[in-house]
């Protein structure tokens, strides 16, 4: 059997849609505690409406990328997964190398690789649903006191006059991307992938620049889905052409 005839059946359909459906009422809740918490407070509609409306649309921006992965996933994995992990607690950038591990561990190239089975299918979808459990684990044991120590950290770097917390953090960032994206770019039988490599980093400095040129700062918030788009159509691009 193709692993896509499952990954596409109504019985996925059905079980992802129940998933995304409880969500979707926690959010409901939230959204009626949180404007009856308002009204306890004293805050009129007046003040209360425009902010759930603001608030609407800036969840829109960060939530591009999201669709934007969802989209490229569900090629390899079926229309009803993808959708499901980045309803739920999945991220655009988790979700993707989360499931090429999860390949690669049964054997297979990546996600891509024509010779997956139901059984790889279900292996590369537990290892992307179990691989995020620990840092929601971690979060609910340990973020409190991590926040404490990172607020003391940075006060005291503040009443110093250093910026070693600001340093310390763009390390870290800058050592997790370099990490993730080693074995793509080093990868010399996959130049699709160093092609979009390339072609999205340098697409974030040139739309940045743009930003800083026109003085739109709001662009800053497209770059990474602007950078997307256009890596994979430079993929595209490059794969008809060579």
């Amino acid at each position: 059997m193709d692993y896509l005839e499952i990954a596409n059946s109504p019985a996925m359909l059905i079980l992802t849609s129940l998933v995304i459906l409880i969500v979707v009422i926690q959010a409901i809740i939230f959204i009626r505690q949180a404007i009856k918490r308002g009204r306890e407070l004293g805050m009129s509609d007046d003040i209360l409406k425009p902010t759930v409306t603001n608030s609407i649309l800036l969840s829109i921006v960060p939530s591009l990328p999201v669709i934007v992965v969802m989209l490229a996933l569900s090629v390899p994995l079926g229309r009803y997964f993808p959708w499901l992990r980045l309803s739920v607690v999945g991220g655009a950038a988790y979700e993707g190398i989360a499931a090429n591990v999860g390949a690669q561990s049964v054997g297979l190239t990546d996600i891509s690789d024509p010779n997956m089975t139901p059984q790889h299918f279900i292996v590369i979808g537990f290892v992307m649903t179990i691989g995020i459990i620990g840092g929601m684990v971690f979060n609910m044991l340990f973020m409190k006191q991590i926040d404490k120590a990172t607020i003391t950290a940075r006060s005291k770097a503040l009443t110093k006059g250093t910026g070693f917390v600001t340093i310390l953090s763009a390390a870290l960032l800058v050592s997790m991307l370099a990490v993730i994206s080693t074995p793509y770019v080093v990868n010399t039988d996959n130049i699709e992938g160093i092609v979009a490599f390339f072609t999205a980093g340098i697409t974030v400095l040139i739309v940045n620049k743009i930003s800083d040129a026109i003085g739109k700062k709001t662009l800053k918030d497209f770059s990474f889905t602007i950078a997307l788009l256009v890596g994979m159509g430079a993929v595209i691009i490059y794969a008809n052409l060579f």
